[in-house]
């Protein structure tokens, strides 16, 4: 489905397909897990074995039909990507980043992460402060290097907050497991939820996003210090050198 053109006419905002997840996946491997704070915090940029964990991650968000990308016009190459996360609350389960990283992770970078992820998604637990259901959640942005400095992020989010929106009529799009290709097709299938986001959210871990957030009118509802997270003996600040902290953000679609 497309969502977009940009008004130069060079990028296109589609849904993810088949036929762009190999190149977002690449955008997620090459650029997001090497610059992307949180990775250089916990060495995923240093550990290819945890990068492909994380993309493993990716699949599974991707299986939920409500990820983006930025096409090239002239080329066709996914330029930039926002792998979005259909959230639901259970009384009964784990949250899904917490049984992600204990059954799925075997590298303890990509396992930090995610555990990281969950625990300031944990505390502030916007099922209850939305009196809400399901979410979508901005899980990964990423752009090419070459296609930086276009606010391709900022389009992206925007977009994904329609997509959000969209998805109480039913889905925008969909994605089988045969469609991530071999390297995937070992994944536990599972079902689609038929529950509707009530509220997007996201994790800014740079100033960049942050921008992207306050343009778009997210709260901020948490702000943590990286200083607060440690991985194999130091902070994420002596990692990263910059970006010391994360917001955690959400914005009520109805």
């Amino acid at each position: 489905m497309e969502w977009f053109t940009t008004d130069d006419g060079k990028y296109k905002i589609v849904s993810l397909t088949a036929a762009t997840f190999p190149g977002a996946l690449d955008i997620i491997r090459e650029d997001f897990c090497q610059d992307e704070s949180v990775c250089i915090g916990t060495e995923v940029n240093k550990n290819p074995l945890a990068a492909e964990e994380l993309l493993e991650l990716c699949a599974d968000a991707a299986i939920d039909g409500a990820s983006l990308v930025a096409v090239a016009v002239d080329s066709g190459e996914v330029a930039a990507v926002a792998f979005n996360k259909l959230q639901v609350s259970s009384s009964t389960e784990k949250p899904f980043f917490e049984i992600f990283a204990e059954e799925r992770c075997t590298q303890t970078s990509s396992r930090a992460l995610i555990e990281f992820m969950a625990e300031v998604d944990g505390r502030c637990n916007f099922f209850e402060k939305f009196q809400a259901d399901c979410s979508l959640e901005i899980m990964f942005l990423g752009t090419q290097r070459a296609h930086r400095n276009r606010k391709l992020g900022t389009i992206l989010c925007k977009y994904s907050i329609e997509v959000a929106k969209k998805l109480k009529t039913g889905p925008v799009s969909s994605l089988t497991l045969d469609d991530l290709g071999q390297n995937y097709s070992s994944m536990k299938p599972r079902d689609i939820t038929t529950k509707y986001p009530k509220f997007c959210q996201a994790l800014w871990t740079s100033i960049a996003t942050q921008k992207i957030g306050k343009k778009l009118g997210f709260t901020v509802h948490l702000r943590v210090s990286f200083e607060q997270f440690t991985y194999n003996g130091k902070s994420y600040v002596e990692r990263i050198g910059y970006d010391p902290f994360c917001e955690a953000v959400a914005m009520s679609l109805y």
